[in-house]
């Protein structure tokens, strides 16, 4: 998942537009570039997804030493999603963000 990580963001810096993927379960996983060149990851579900607002911010209240970093979202479409901008090292990939998608994968589901 990392290398589609570094493909979206390289993608999104490219267009300068959001830069968007459907992966298994119907979870979504979105870049968007941000003015100073940062970029903020996406990673949620749709809004038929049966799992609440709520019931992700008690999971994440939860694990907040862990989910810290992942900021829950309600998208006018009902949708959920987990946000958490990129650092410079985060956008190469590596062990620590493969943790932290495995982490908001597991929040999600």
């Amino acid at each position: 998942m990392e290398e589609l990580v570094r493909k979206l963001v390289g993608e999104c810096r490219v267009q300068q537009a959001v830069a968007m993927t459907t992966l298994e379960n119907d979870m979504r996983l979105f870049a968007y570039p941000l003015p100073d060149h940062g970029v903020l990851l996406a990673l949620g579900l749709g809004p038929a997804a049966a799992l609440t607002a709520e019931e992700l911010l008690r999971r994440r209240a939860g694990l907040l030493r862990q989910a810290g970093g992942w900021l829950p979202s309600m998208f006018s479409d009902d949708s959920l999603y987990l946000l958490r901008r990129l650092s410079a090292q985060d956008e190469e990939g590596g062990e620590a963000l493969a943790r932290q998608l495995d982490f908001a994968r597991e929040m999600l589901n």
